[in-house]
């Protein structure tokens, strides 16, 4: 049981979800909620959640091209904590970039499996 609350405990991010999910709108512009979600690690109904949270608060604006939505991120607006306040949207994304590529490269490594014998693998299909 020790063990259960000891890797539960670190399992945490220094960035939240919402954080990461405008970092995923600036660099991938028009991936769908899913990849968004699957590269964060939550859903696609809680990416959704997050957008709704960001466009109420006024960093993004979503625009409708044909049937697909898209988000403009505001770039001038100020971030919402006393500690990050001085800080813009815009400089807060200029330290990330991300690199989906890699990320789905590891995820595609997850979907083999070796053989009892170490010599063959096995792509599992789901």
């Amino acid at each position: 049981m020790f063990s259960y609350m000891k890797e539960k405990r670190n399992q945490w991010n220094v960035l939240s979800n919402h954080g990461l999910v405008l970092i995923c709108l600036h660099n991938y512009e028009g991936y769908p909620m899913r990849l968004i979600g699957q590269v964060i690690g939550i859903t696609e109904r809680a990416v959704q959640r997050i957008i709704a949270d960001l466009e109420q608060s006024g960093y993004i604006i979503r625009e409708k091209v044909g049937r697909k939505n898209h988000y403009k991120i505001q770039k001038d607006a100020s971030l919402r904590h006393a500690v990050s306040g001085h800080c813009t949207v815009g400089q807060f994304l200029e330290c990330f970039n991300a690199d989906i590529e890699a990320v789905e490269a590891i995820n595609s490594m997850n979907h083999w499996r070796i053989g009892e014998h170490g010599s063959e693998m096995y792509h599992q299909i789901k």
